[in-house]
């Protein structure tokens, strides 16, 4: 009687045959890779300009309304109470058409206190979305 389980031979993978059909599809990518070339139909000259895209345009300014950690509302710098925030920014936007502001929060400013900045936006005739907000911890 034989115990013995019988043993299987161990598959071989034919990898020789394997690097043929590496080399044919290398050859065949090469052979039929079209490479971009510059194709000129004709030769134009292009107008310049002296004024368009020559001088940088001056960085917009804007005016911060800040609100800081401890709660407190500062227009350009300024202490202003947030119930007198709407008359200050229509007052300063009187005196400058083009103004343009911006909000700057610290990340513990109360979500209330947001809402009624943004209020005050409102009724000085700034839309929100015209307002860029700029949310980050003091001192950084």
């Amino acid at each position: 009687m034989n115990l013995r389980p019988k043993r299987r031979p161990v598959p071989t993978i034919p990898i020789v045959s394997l690097i043929d059909i590496m080399v044919i599809l290398l050859i065949f990518f090469v052979a039929t890779t079209t490479f971009e070339k510059d194709k000129t139909q004709m030769k134009i000259t292009l107008p310049e300009s002296k004024t368009l895209g020559g001088a940088a345009t001056t960085p917009e300014v804007r005016v911060a309304i800040t609100i800081d950690e401890e709660q407190h509302v500062f227009l350009d710098g300024k202490p202003v109470e947030l119930e007198q925030l709407a008359a200050a920014i229509t007052s300063m936007k009187e005196t400058t058409p083009e103004l343009k502001l911006e909000l700057k929060a610290d990340t513990t400013a109360a979500l209330g206190n947001l809402v009624k900045v943004w209020d005050a936006l409102r009724e000085a005739g700034y839309s929100i979305n015209d307002v860029p907000a700029r949310i980050q911890r003091a001192g950084k």
